[in-house]
């Protein structure tokens, strides 16, 4: 939630700086940046909600298909010297 979170600040600080290179007033610009940031932090949250268990049970799968393919190992031979 962290990345989202700074993520979200880095939008609505892109938000503002671009309002105030339009000549917007300081009032404006900080509204458009709060309800621009808000709406980050919001996609990024449903976003993170659905990506992070999609990720866990398809690694979880993937690793499952892995072991399950895998080849059989061999045994290692004798060993050669009599302890």
């Amino acid at each position: 939630m962290v990345i989202v979170s700074l993520v979200a600040a880095g939008v609505a600080a892109g938000t503002y700086l671009f309002a105030k290179k339009k000549r917007a007033s300081t009032g404006q610009s900080a509204a458009v940046a709060a309800a621009s940031g808000a709406g980050a932090l919001v996609v990024g949250a449903v976003v993170s909600a659905f990506f992070w268990p999609i990720v866990v049970v398809g690694g979880a799968v993937a690793g499952g298909w892995y072991y399950a393919k895998r080849k059989q190992m061999k045994a290692l031979p004798a060993s050669s010297s009599e302890v």
